[in-house]
């Protein structure tokens, strides 16, 4: 019984460990985007490998967030124009039943 408490113990506080880096990364990752851009290219440093991991993981980051940006915006744009036309549609289809 002690030993199952003890485990999901450390499984809750693995599972807050993850969510709290994914937290940081995610906002490392706006920051670097709002502050360099999507242009961003990082150097590579065989001397500094730690510090090179974490520039191309932050790169990565900036450019998969400019991909999902770059594909929201025109997804709604698409279902934006959708909308309208859906809504073109129903006003006249309203006119000629209320004629």
């Amino acid at each position: 019984m002690v030993g199952t408490s003890i485990h999901s113990i450390f499984w809750g506080f693995v599972k807050l460990a993850l969510l709290a880096g994914g937290t940081v990364f995610a906002g490392l990752v706006l920051v670097n985007s709002r502050t360099e851009g999507p242009h961003l290219r990082p150097p590579v440093d065989w001397r500094d490998p730690a510090h090179s991991a974490e520039r191309w993981a932050m790169w990565l980051g900036v450019r998969a967030f400019a991909f999902v940006a770059r594909a929201a915006s025109r997804i709604f744009g698409m279902l934006s124009e959708a909308s309208a036309d859906v809504g073109e549609w129903i006003l006249s289809h309203r006119r000629h039943e209320a004629q």
